[in-house]
């Protein structure tokens, strides 16, 4: 594949809240072969605020930079990893993050970036993204830097001091985990029959996870954002009320909802076995350059 031939991720916007089916999210194979490997995307969501997709990597299949794909953006990147195993590595430094499904995956802008599916199964992804591509963070910036000459699958930083230097290594990390034990958890309904956690919170994106109890009826709330909701387990019936189109909606697993800043909605449990889900919300300040 030619740079010419190279087609950018598909950016599907909507200006209206819009349930987006796992089925119509827009397809796109990245990669090139030989270079950086493929990638299968599902892009539900790619706008001037956030950036949502699910990926699939094949079984044992993994995705490294090359120089028509060079994987280092200026952005922060949660991976959700939704079933299967995913080793996200930091090829610059040599750190290698093994996560499985429920657990997250977090850099931030300049970080390079592999990822290797150690399983005879497929891996499946959630990734937020935020400052999104449509702001210049992903391949027009990242050609802009100098291509990582060598790549390393080991952090050699520590050899001879380990477990001791377990608090050094978090601390010079450019790849965070955060499991379910690591989430902040609050309850967006004083009777606690939403348990959210959230995992990643910085200036530009936010990303909770989200429990229902079984036949919770939530409080109207207001996105401060632009909110891409996932669900994973169950069905949310989502309730827009201040919406000119159809108030209810029921959002099935691998589908999404597309929430703009300033949509009041409601959550509800109405089959009687709760629901799971992720939010992501992005955010980009006014005037902002890569």
């Amino acid at each position: 594949m030619s740079e010419a031939a190279r087609r950018p991720t598909p950016r599907p916007t909507y200006d209206h809240p819009t349930v987006i089916r796992q089925q119509d999210a827009v397809r796109h194979l990245w990669g090139d072969p030989g270079g950086s490997g493929h990638v299968s995307d599902l892009v539900y969501v790619s706008s001037a605020d956030l950036h949502v997709l699910q990926f699939t990597l094949t079984p044992r299949g993994r995705y490294v930079h090359s120089a028509l794909n060079p994987t280092v953006f200026a952005a922060d990147v949660a991976y959700v990893v939704l079933e299967g195993e995913l080793v996200l590595v930091d090829p610059e430094h040599g750190e290698v993050r093994p996560l499985t499904a429920g657990e997250v995956g977090f850099f931030r802008r300049d970080t390079w970036n592999h990822a290797v599916n150690p399983r005879h199964e497929p891996v499946r992804v959630l990734e937020f993204f935020a400052p999104p591509p449509s702001r210049n963070t992903a391949s027009p910036y990242a050609r802009n830097k100098p291509l990582l000459a060598e790549t390393r699958y080991r952090d050699a930083r520590w050899d001879g001091r380990w477990p001791a230097a377990a608090p050094d290594r978090e601390a010079a990390a450019r790849i965070h985990v955060v499991r379910e034990a690591d989430r902040l958890h609050w309850l967006p309904e004083d009777d606690g029959g939403h348990l959210a956690g959230t995992a990643v919170d910085t200036e530009y994106l936010t990303v909770t996870h989200g429990r229902l109890s079984p036949a919770h009826s939530g409080q109207v709330h207001t996105t401060s954002d632009e909110t891409v909701l996932y669900v994973t387990d169950g069905a949310l019936h989502l309730h827009l009320p201040e919406h000119d189109g159809p108030a209810w909606h029921r959002v099935g697993p691998d589908d999404a909802a597309y929430l703009p800043k300033g949509t009041a909605y409601q959550l509800v449990d109405v089959d009687g076995r709760g629901a799971r889900f992720w939010a992501g919300a992005g955010r980009v300040p006014d005037g902002w350059q890569p």
